[in-house]
């Protein structure tokens, strides 16, 4: 008896648009989604045993054609090896074909589209071409969703306006407005997801803004997903504070500002004293406590342009990189920051934690080391490396130390 024969896998492609039924797909799968929104989503959470090999896109009139490049490049941008393939009369004939990979013209049929995921270029009887008044009713400023995902990507904040500019583009209804969190007029449409409400849209008829409110809804919501998912990549879970990573990140940025503006930047790394045995005895609940409340007295004597991380377990950086001028009138930096650190360490001293009843510490202290761009170090490692080993000098010399220099131990 001859071996079984694996079973062929079937082909996976998405579709937008007005695609009309293929026939004879055999060895197809096709997946109707309703915008390229939901076609993106797919493609980013497809699973390796079930992968995407092509989006089919059709195109409904000039200004539809135009979206398609928007379209692709969206595409690429998420998975470079799905093919897209344009589904238009006379699509060979448009400058916007040598932006997809395959351009077919319904109605479809299962070899063709095998065909072109195999690469293999489509050749119609006629190649007519777009007559020259079509093309001129293309818009060059069209708003794709090409650029609504750059503007989630990049946080830029201009999302809600281009996305109002969008849908005037594609609803030929101008003085379209977005009204953050109002309830507006009685013709206004909310603007919600769920139990979320973001504002409404007004200045068009209700029926198609109900439409596109829900549109835009989706795309507000990508962009607060995206932004949760950045803070939670650059900060610390427990306290809040940039994790290393992050400050690292930001601290050379800073150097380099400091540098052109020919300015001083200083680096403070600090840790509690007796953190560990504290934790020991009283346990991580108590321990985290005590985190949460000192980074919080810290936040309340920086500057806005300063930055605080959390390195790791008890250990914290502080980077003083306010250029917006002297912290006290007449004084400089980095005597100023001394001062700064030095009051910190007393207010640490001075700290209380009522909530913790019985388990209360007496009184904590800080022990850290301050390193200066650019007298002791001219890149991120230097300073961070500069102001550690002064830390770990003040540890060596005694609980509730800062030191500033080689040989200064206040």
């Amino acid at each position: 008896m001859s071996a079984t024969q694996p079973r062929k896998r079937r082909r996976r492609i998405l579709t937008i648009g007005p695609v009309a039924d293929i026939n004879d797909p055999a060895s197809i799968t096709t997946e109707a989604v309703a915008s390229l929104f939901d076609a993106l989503g797919l493609i980013a959470t497809c699973p390796a045993r079930k992968p995407i090999e092509a989006v089919l896109i059709a195109a409904e009139s000039p200004h539809a054609l135009h979206e398609v490049v928007r379209s692709a490049e969206a595409i690429r941008r998420i998975d470079p090896t799905i093919q897209v393939i344009l589904v238009a009369e006379h699509a060979l004939g448009s400058p916007i074909a040598s932006q997809v990979d395959q351009c077919l013209e319904p109605p479809l049929d299962g070899p063709s589209l095998e065909r072109a995921l195999d690469g293999v270029p489509h050749i119609p009887l006629t190649t007519p071409s777009i007559e020259p008044a079509q093309t001129e009713s293309i818009p060059t400023h069209a708003i794709g969703d090409a650029e609504l995902l750059e503007a989630v990507l990049q946080d830029t904040g201009q999302l809600i306006a281009l996305a109002v500019q969008a849908i005037e583009q594609r609803t030929n209804i101008k003085g379209i407005t977005f009204i953050a969190g109002g309830a507006g007029g009685p013709d206004a449409t909310p603007v919600r997801r769920g139990l979320a409400t973001w504002g409404c849209l007004e200045g068009g008829p209700v029926e198609t803004l109900e439409v596109w409110a829900g549109w835009l809804a989706k795309w507000i919501a990508l962009a607060e997903m995206v932004n949760s998912l950045q803070q939670e990549a650059n900060r610390d879970f427990l306290t809040g504070t940039w994790n290393r990573r992050c400050f690292e990140q930001y601290t050379a940025s800073a150097i380099t500002d400091a540098r052109n503006l020919r300015q001083e930047l200083t680096l403070f790394v600090f840790d509690i004293d007796g953190f560990k045995q504290f934790n020991d005895r009283f346990g991580h609940e108590a321990g985290d406590t005590i985190l949460i409340a000192m980074v919080r007295l810290l936040g309340s004597v920086i500057r806005e342009g300063d930055r605080v991380a959390r390195l790791g377990g008890d250990e914290f950086a502080v980077l003083f990189s306010d250029f917006s001028g002297p912290r006290t009138p007449g004084s400089r930096h980095p005597d100023s920051v001394e001062v700064l650190a030095h009051r910190f360490q007393n207010q640490i001293n001075d700290l209380r934690f009522p909530e913790l009843g019985l388990a209360a510490p007496g009184r904590l202290s800080i022990s850290g080391g301050l390193a200066t761009f650019p007298w002791d170090g001219d890149d991120t490692a230097s300073l961070l490396r500069i102001a550690d080993q002064r830390a770990i000098e003040s540890k060596r010399r005694g609980k509730n130390c800062l030191t500033f220099g080689p040989d200064d131990v206040d």
